[in-house]
C-alpha cells in the first residue's frame, strides 16, 4: 500500500492501484486536485465508481457493511450520475444488484 497524510489538512490518501477499478473508470471521469501541495497532484474516482466498489463488495458476501457505506455515499451525492451508477453497479455486482438496492439499503 502506497499513502500520505498531510498533517495541516488531516486527511490522509491512498493509492491501491495504478490503473483505476481495473481500468472499468473513464479517464474523463476522474477528478484531478491541484494546489494542496506546491508541485503535486492527484487523482480522485467519481463518487459513482466508489458506491460501485462497495456493491461489489457488498455482492461478494464477505462485507454487509459495504451496502450501508453505499447508502450513504449516495445520499451524501444527490447530483450522482444515476444512469452511470446503474451501469456500474451491475458490472460490479455482476448483475445481482442495481441502485435500488443501495436506495433501499
Amino acid at each position: 500500500m502506497r499513502g500520505w497524510i498531510h498533517p495541516e489538512l488531516d486527511i490522509g490518501f491512498e493509492v491501491i492501484a495504478s490503473t483505476p477499478m481495473g481500468g472499468a473508470v473513464s479517464a474523463a471521469r476522474i477528478a484531478l486536485v491541484e494546489g494542496l501541495v506546491e508541485g503535486a497532484g492527484f487523482a480522485i474516482l467519481p463518487v459513482e465508481d466508489m458506491i460501485a466498489d462497495r456493491m461489489g463488495q457488498y455482492a461478494s458476501g464477505t462485507a454487509p457493511e459495504m451496502l450501508h457505506q453505499a447508502h450513504t455515499l449516495l445520499s451524501l451525492h444527490p447530483d450522482a450520475d444515476i444512469p452511470y451508477l446503474e451501469r456500474r453497479v451491475r458490472e460490479e455486482t455482476a448483475g445481482e444488484h442495481g441502485v435500488a438496492d443501495i436506495e433501499l439499503g
